[in-house]
């Protein structure tokens, strides 16, 4: 086996390197040595697809092409070689031409949407998000991209190949001989395929040594069926394995049919696509492990596996389940590899069944999952097999050996199934508890297996299905939408393009990869990298730093810590880097300078830290047990005679209600580049930041060099919802203290575990509440004591608690003359929290929701009654005595969204499908949308600024304070200037937002960032309107651009500045909410329905439709808005329902990456989701009518959350519960499994 120079084809051109490094992964190689960034970055791990690529593989002997995906963050570059990858920009450019779909997902933001109907113009409505049949079939066959030179040369499949790295050699024989001769001289090399682990070791230093990969073995890659079962090669990937079955299932009927069908479930449930076309049937064995997905199933099977003596070449076959070891790897000795397996068909009487059951349908490890195979005597009920195997329960799948004794001979019936759930208590100790208690997988063991019994049983009789299967991801159908708005006026002039769905701005960057991005800006030559070293302790002293290892390492520069921050008196130097005392696992203690990030984040691994633990506080409950408040809190608000308002109400409730936090989750990491640009210490600082002004504000502080030195400029972001307004900060003064230190520049990159065990999260709550109504409903008189966990320091949440207060006392869209308001910021050794989507509202939203709820159950009257009696109405007064102007709307909002949906229909249906249901229920749930917009907090935050250039050629620039994070910020305004220019929009760019142009600009929060930004463009393009009116009416038969030209000529300024001030009498003083102040700027109305779906037998949930009504005024742009609709609801799910942000007894974040942290995917969207925005009139709206629509919508997601607390209610009133309950969010399917009760009344209540 030779040593070779690898060869790789890029979107068609031939890139050969010599002596290739092992550690380099494909990612790395487009971005850094390519320059081709339209591959990103986001968590590294293969957990969300942002890196993916296709490759393309030649079979010399096939003559075909395959085409498929991989993530390019897992696969190392050597793994390529004759191969072909093609990229985002080798799809499509705006520089040459667009691919169909690229063009597709452009447009169909603009042009999805048609008439309703013919009598009514007025109205546009989209009904559906995807239709197949609009493309052409992909023809497999062709690709014009695929270099004819890999087809010509057959060495580059043929020729086995070696790479040599440091510490790894790379082999790629061709033969399964070569494997062989391989194994016998290196005994203790690894086998791999798709290298997805492997890859990851060797990046890591973990795996050492020869690393063989069988990827072109053809011995390994075959696949063929005879009557018994199908024999797959050990290096046939699951993909293409579930190609084969698929063709296999067409022709086969019965049992059988059956059978290959469910392991094709198993396998669509495996990973993602990307996963699925590397990773072989062999490695999946292999590797194994408690959680594995095939193994369970295989095992089930009864599956065997070939494995040959790589020394003598015999081969045994061996049923798996015989070759595993205690932690559920495959038992081989050193000299042993599995060469295949064989995967039995089912037979006549023989049943076999899957269930996976996890967090997220999509790309998720099982929290539990099942294989069981029933073979019943020919002609009868008796057991002839009862195979059931468990995964997730501990380190290995687990076959309940005693059930299978115990079954065999016995009759399958109702009787069998207390017999089984009694043995499988003994059989199956449940000792992992990922994802879910011990005690709930425990209880899911007996609720898989009466699944299985009730599939069975349908089966036998011909009837459906009592208990279906929610996680089958092959039988999930794709979401439809409906999505209905208004039309401009007939008389608005066509180029006047306010109000009209335009395509967002970079939409055709962005599909195509061109939208530059932070890191993707182009690399100086002589640029350093930062990677910053943690704490690994929750509260301890620092005692001593020992980086001395660490800076003798090849590549490094320096250590930074505390020590090297120039003002060490600022207040935010030790949020910086820890001084003498770290207060969360994660606290930033220093960070290592070196030349590539590669040799920092090796380095950073080797600073060596010595603590001295101090006691700690990890849970909100430990703080309020301890009364660790912030300095005097509880801040407390009264409004009327709460004692009278108690006095007089006919019922009174008490209870409690608790929300965990979330991570902020944007896909773009915390990111900063920062470069010397010349004297006196200026500097240019690209970071990904929602807040510019403040930031360059602090990073002068900490420089100790004034503002005036320190330019702050972004493009776009990557997502923010928050979570880039007080961290971008600190990794911004890390950079530029190294950038002043070497005077280079210098790129501080964060990778995913990294940015989420280091920065801010949203806030967690617990909530106690006492609330006093009338026997009608109405509510009289709200006690409420809010406890909110602010980390380990108060930051954003030293203001926090008066508007906590404030938001309460404006009930969430209901009035409530009499209450009693406590808040109490608690300080935690936790990651520090801040704002996100919806900051302080969501669990005042959700304390609202579940006191009407427990009031509608307590009295017996439907909620939309309780919603009704106590909603706001026209004409109302706040306590603080503001006209609500546009609360009629709330009750528009509110009746529109019923009879859309056909509410009061839908809950007669839903109650009789609950009645006849036994293992599933349905929810149904309606609530009514209150939202502020804007910010009262201080004076100063209702101002906007914005620069506007015209240039001789006609063109305009446009520079203001907003930053564009994919909210269409940058479209919106462009369209305002347009409307006052009368410019074609085409005509109109916005470059970047920077302090140069635009300096002491708010923070891009709040949903008010059109407002703010949106006036001030209007009032410089206004301006410019002024300047060019005499030139406009000297030639008004001529061209903009002669009227533009002749006011230059004429020495008229073609640049104005823009600004927008809100107002003082929008300034609320939380401390006397009495003197006045408006507060916010508007309130958004609008109600949800949701219709969710529960598997009482697992806890396991799905939302079926939601139905939403939102008043935005007068939409700026209804398909930017109704895309951001789109996005709330889905983050507001995983808040509510999905999403678990969890620390571990000691304090520590276990929820730190893609694995442990579920975001929703997919198919979690609704199957079915309709919105509709209201046009209307506003009072209080400030541009051209339109309101702000980034955070009003995520209270859409309680809807969600209180259908599932229906389905809950329907299930425990079958099981003859009761009463009010405490659903906390997140609606987690072991809470919403303990809490149905349907456990509790089988086996004899099947």
């Amino acid at each position: 086996m030779e040593a070779n120079t690898l060869v790789v084809f890029v979107n068609g051109v031939k890139h050969t390197e010599v002596n290739p490094s092992l550690e380099t992964t494909l990612l790395q190689y487009l971005r850094t040595e390519l320059c081709l960034p339209g591959t990103k970055l986001a968590c590294g791990e293969g957990g969300c697809g942002a890196c993916t690529v296709m490759v393309s593989r030649y079979n010399p002997t096939s003559k075909q092409i395959r085409h498929y995906s991989v993530n390019a963050c897992l696969m190392p570059l050597v793994a390529l070689h004759g191969l072909a990858v093609t990229t985002v920009e080798g799809i499509g450019s705006t520089k040459t031409k667009l691919h169909p779909v690229q063009e597709w997902l452009c447009e169909k933001g603009e042009n999805c949407c048609q008439n309703q109907n013919a009598a009514d113009t007025k109205k546009k409505i989209c009904t559906k998000t995807f239709d197949a049949s609009e493309f052409a079939l992909y023809d497999r066959t062709q690709d014009p991209i695929f270099p004819n030179e890999l087809q010509i040369e057959t060495s580059y499949h043929t020729k086995s190949i070696k790479f040599t790295g440091a510490t790894v050699q790379w082999c790629r024989p061709t033969s399964l001989e070569q494997v062989c001769q391989l194994k016998q001289e290196y005994p203790e090399a690894l086998f791999t395929v798709g290298a997805t682990l492997i890859g990851k070791g060797i990046r890591t230093g973990k795996i050492q040594g020869v690393v063989v990969s069988l990827s072109h073995v053809p011995e390994l890659l075959d696949i063929s069926s005879d009557d018994d079962n199908i024999k797959v090669g050990a290096a046939i990937t699951l993909a293409q394995l579930h190609e084969y079955i698929e063709t296999i299932a067409e022709i086969k009927n019965g049992e059988t049919k059956a059978g290959l069908e469910t392991v094709l479930d198993m396998l669509h449930q495996v990973g993602g696509h990307q996963l699925r076309n590397v990773v072989s049937i062999g490695s999946s064995i292999a590797s194994g492990g408690g959680r594995s997905d095939v193994l369970t199933l295989l095992l089930a099977m009864g599956a065997t596996s070939e494995i040959m003596n790589t020394t003598d070449k015999t081969i045994v076959c061996k049923e798996i389940s015989q070759r595993m070891n205690d932690d559920g790897t495959c038992l081989l000795e050193q000299q042993e590899m599995i060469t295949s397996v064989n995967i039995p068909y089912m037979s006549q009487g023989e049943h076999l069944y899957w269930h996976k059951h996890a967090s997220r349908a999509d790309l998720n490890l099982a929290s539990i999952n099942c294989g069981m195979r029933l073979k019943l005597q020919a002609n009868s009920h008796i057991i002839e097999d009862l195979v059931l195997c468990y995964g997730g329960v501990a380190k290995r799948s687990i076959v309940a050996a005693n059930v299978k004794k115990e079954a065999t001979g016995k009759a399958w019936g109702k009787d069998l199934v207390a017999v089984v759930c009694r043995l499988l208590e003994s059989d199956i100790d449940v000792t992992i508890n990922k994802d879910g208690s011990v005690d709930y997988k425990k209880a899911l063991v007996s609720s898989l297996f009466l699944k299985f019994y009730l599939k069975i049983n349908a089966i036998v009789l011909s009837q459906p299905d009592p208990s279906p299967d929610m996680s089958s991801v092959r039988s999930h159908p794709l979401s439809k939408a409906s999505e209905i708005f208004e039309d401009v006026p007939p008389e608005q002039a066509a180029e006047d393009t306010v109000g009209r769905p335009m395509v967002h701005k970079a939409a055709l960057q962005q599909t195509t990869g061109e939208a530059v991005f932070c890191d993707d800006l182009p690399m100086y030559k002589d640029e350093i990298h930062i990677a910053l070293v943690l704490s690994h302790r929750v509260h301890a002293n620092i005692v001593k730093i020992d980086a001395s290892k660490a800076e003798s390492m090849s590549g490094v520069l320096s250590f930074i810590s505390f020590k090297d921050i120039p003002n060490q008196q600022s207040n935010i130097a030790e949020h910086v880097f820890a001084d003498k005392e770290v207060r969360y696992e994660g606290h930033v203690i220093g960070a290592i300078i070196a030349k590539t990030g590669a040799f920092a984040r090796a380095a950073a691994n080797n600073v060596l830290v010595e603590y001295d633990d101090l006691p700690s506080i990890v849970t909100l409950e430990d703080a309020i047990k301890k009364e660790n408040f912030m300095a005097g809190h509880p801040v407390v608000l009264k409004h009327g005679d709460i004692d009278k308002a108690f006095q007089e109400s006919d019922v009174t409730i008490e209870s409690e209600i608790a929300m965990n936090g979330q991570e902020h989750f944007y896909m773009e990491t915390q990111i900063c580049r920062v470069v010397p640009t010349g004297e006196e210490q200026e500097l240019e600082i690209v970071s990904s930041t929602q807040f510019l002004s403040e930031l360059q504000t602090l990073v002068s502080e900490i420089l100790n060099v004034p503002q005036n030195r320190l330019t702050v400029k972004i493009k776009r972001l990557g997502g923010g919802f928050g979570g880039k307004e007080e961290s971008p900060i600190y990794v911004a003064a890390i950079a530029s203290i190294a950038a002043l230190k070497y005077n280079k520049p210098v790129r501080l990159v964060l990778d995913r575990r990294t940015d989420m065990r280091v920065t801010h999260k949203r806030q967690e709550t617990w909530t106690k509440y006492k609330v006093g109504c009338s026997k009608s409903g109405k509510i009289l008189a709200k006690e409420v004591s809010v406890y909110t966990n602010a980390g380990y320091t108060p930051g954003f949440f030293g203001f926090v608690p008066p508007a906590s207060l404030f938001c309460l006392a404006s009930d969430q869209g209901y009035k409530i003359d009499n209450f009693k308001l406590s808040a109490y910021t608690c300080l935690t050794n936790t990651n520090p929290r801040a704002p996100m989507r919806g900051f302080m509202t969501p669990p005042l939203a959700l304390l609202m929701q579940a006191i009407m709820n427990d009031i509608a159950v307590k009295l017996n009257i439907p909620d939309a009654q309780i919603h009704e009696i106590n909603m706001y109405t026209s004409g109302d007064h706040t306590f603080y005595n503001r006209e609500l102007k546009d609360a009629g709307s709330l009750k528009v909002s509110w009746e529109t969204c019923l009879n859309n949906s056909d509410y009061y229909k839908r809950r007669t249906q839903v109650d009789n499908y609950n009645r006849s249901s036994r293992w599933t229920k349905k929810g149904l749930c309606a609530i009514p949308i209150y939202r502020d917009v804007g910010m009262g907090f201080f004076r100063h935050m209702g101002q906007g600024a914005a620069l506007v250039n015209i240039y001789k050629d006609g063109s305009v620039w446009i520079s203001h304070g907003g930053v564009e994070m994919g909210q269409g910020l940058h479209t919106k305004l462009i369209q305002v200037a347009s409307k006052v220019l009368q410019v074609p929009c085409e005509r109109i760019h916005i470059l970047e937002t920077n302090t140069n142009c635009i300096p002491n600009a708010l923070a891009t929060v709040a949903s008010h960032g059109s407002d703010l930004f949106g006036m001030a463009v209007k009032d410089a393009c206004e301006k410019l309107v002024v300047r060019l009116k005499p030139y406009k009416q000297i030639n008004l038969d001529k061209p903009w651009e002669k009227w533009v030209m002749d006011a230059y000529l004429d020495s008229t300024s073609l640049s104005a500045a823009g600004f927008y001030d809100r107002g003082p009498e929008y300034y609320q003083n939380f401390n006397n909410p009495y003197d006045g102040g408006k507060g916010h700027q508007y309130f958004v109305c609008g109600a949800t329905v949701a219709e969710v779906e529960v598997d009482c037998l697992t806890g396991a949930n799905r939302v079926l439709r939601i139905d939403a009504t939102l008043d935005l005024g007068r939409s700026l742009n209804p398909a930017i808005d109704i895309g951001q609709i789109d996005g709330a609801f889905v983050m507001a799910f995983g808040l509510f329902v999905s999403e678990k942000l969890e620390y571990d007894e000691n304090g520590f974040l276990v929820s730190k990456d893609t694995f442990s942290y579920h975001i929703p995917g997919s198919r979690d969207i609704p199957t079915q989701f309709n919105i509709q925005l209201l046009n209307t009139d506003s009072k209080e709206a400030v541009l051209y009518g339109s309101k702000g629509v980034g955070e009003p919508p995520i209270h859409m997601g309680i809807a969600a959350f209180m259908a599932i607390k229906d389905a809950i209610i329907a299930s425990r009133k079958e099981n003859g519960v009761a009463g009010n309950f405490q659903l906390n969010s997140p609606a987690s399917s072991e809470q919403i499994f303990h809490l149905c009760k349907a456990s509790s009344t089988y086996p004899s209540g099947i």
